[in-house]
């Protein structure tokens, strides 16, 4: 885990709650990401379900939380 701390730019691990911080860093993080991710495979005609299984949920489900995202209703993202 301190590699993946030294990527977000935070100082050496040393206890729980440092770990705890960047565990919940990167959740954050992929939860920012994750509509835009989603909305490029709909682009590539992945179906549902296949975001589905690579989201390890239902189709149901990955559809219902990431229809919105899709890109008819998404705008530009900005540059990182």
């Amino acid at each position: 885990m301190e590699g993946l701390g030294n990527l977000r730019g935070l100082p050496p691990l040393g206890d729980a709650a440092a770990g705890l911080h960047l565990l919940s860093s990167l959740l954050a993080e992929a939860e920012h990401r994750l509509p835009r991710a989603v909305a490029d495979t709909r682009d590539q005609d992945c179906s549902w379900a296949q975001i589905g299984d690579l989201l390890g949920v239902t189709r149901a489900s990955a559809q219902q939380r990431y229809s919105g995202h899709t890109a008819k209703n998404r705008t530009p993202l900005e540059a990182d």
